[in-house]
């Protein structure tokens, strides 16, 4: 009876840690695709940044880059 008391504390400390990895998972996920969604905005921000300035533009002067 006592082995069958450990058994299910350890199965129910399992199933609570994978509960709480796939909880961050997720998390880190969600974390990961701002990320990308933020490089990908700077990288053309960077990109008409250069394209302003071999074409000439004063719009990038002017926003303040």
């Amino acid at each position: 009876m006592v082995f069958l008391s450990l058994y299910v504390d350890q199965a129910v400390r399992v199933i609570v840690i994978q509960k709480t990895l796939i909880e961050h998972a997720e998390k880190l996920r969600q974390v990961k695709a701002v990320l990308e969604e933020q490089r990908i905005f700077w990288n053309g921000a960077g990109r008409k940044f250069l394209r302003d300035i071999q074409e000439g533009s004063t719009e990038a002067a002017e926003v303040g880059w």
